[in-house]
């Protein structure tokens, strides 16, 4: 660049005449190419900055933090979620084995609904209890404790005194030796016991336990008003009752 000899103004170094004043420049008056040298500037790190610099690693820091405390988040996630599902499981796994067992039968005391024959009803020593019914159905439970589980029902027939006697094989002089004298040949039964239900545990078992049109041969000798001898003969079982 050049200076215009007349107005000042800069101009091209090969203009020849100046756009301003319009003045014919000739090329020995251009004046030598003013070089501008760059000032070199020191900049000192202001407190802005340094504070700028503290607040980075601040925000790092909090960073690195915040990462770091995700790692339990996720872990307390995981641990909720597998406990939902182990307790759904085992939820469903109960409802599954209660919709595979077998119903258990409402029991209630059934020997209650009808009234006790002349036979009666006996507790043995071991707290089994046998009862006849006038409609000629019998109950033996295995215990008179618990009398809605774990017992045998069906029906019965039975003699008694002389035709008892003679269906057990006996005179009354061979009762008397064997039994005693001080029971009466009226209070003996031969009684036939047809059971038809057997429950145990609260289900039928009666599949299980009995055949079709099973038959149990049972003594039931009457001592007196408190006492009695019972003996099922097909079974081999003896019992010594007392009144119930």
């Amino acid at each position: 660049m050049a200076k215009c000899p007349k107005c000042g103004k800069r101009i091209s170094k090969n203009t020849t005449k100046c756009p301003y004043c319009h003045k014919l420049i000739s090329h020995k008056n251009f004046n030598k190419d003013i070089q501008v040298k760059p000032i070199p500037l020191k900049v000192k790190p202001v407190k802005e900055a340094k504070e700028i610099k503290k607040t980075k690693k601040v925000v790092k820091k909090r960073a690195k933090e915040q990462t770091n405390l995700q790692y339990p988040s996720t872990f307390n996630l995981f641990l909720i979620v597998s406990l939902i599902l182990i307790n759904l499981i085992l939820v469903l796994n109960i409802i599954n084995q209660f919709q595979n067992e077998e119903p258990i039968p409402t029991i209630n005391n059934e020997h209650e609904k009808f009234n006790v024959s002349s036979l009666g009803s006996w507790q043995s020593e071991k707290n089994n209890l046998f009862i006849f019914g006038e409609d000629n159905i019998f109950y033996w439970y295995d215990s008179y404790l618990k009398l809605n589980d774990n017992y045998y029902t069906g029906t019965y027939n039975y003699k008694n005194g002389l035709e008892a006697l003679k269906e057990m094989g006996y005179t009354e002089d061979e009762f008397y030796k064997t039994f005693g004298e001080d029971v009466k040949i009226d209070n003996v039964y031969s009684i036939n016991l047809f059971p038809t239900k057997s429950i145990k545990n609260g289900k039928d078992f009666t599949n299980n336990d009995l055949n079709d049109n099973e038959t149990w041969w049972f003594l039931l000798i009457i001592k007196n008003e408190q006492t009695a001898l019972g003996y099922n003969k097909t079974l081999d079982l003896k019992y010594t009752f007392s009144r119930y």
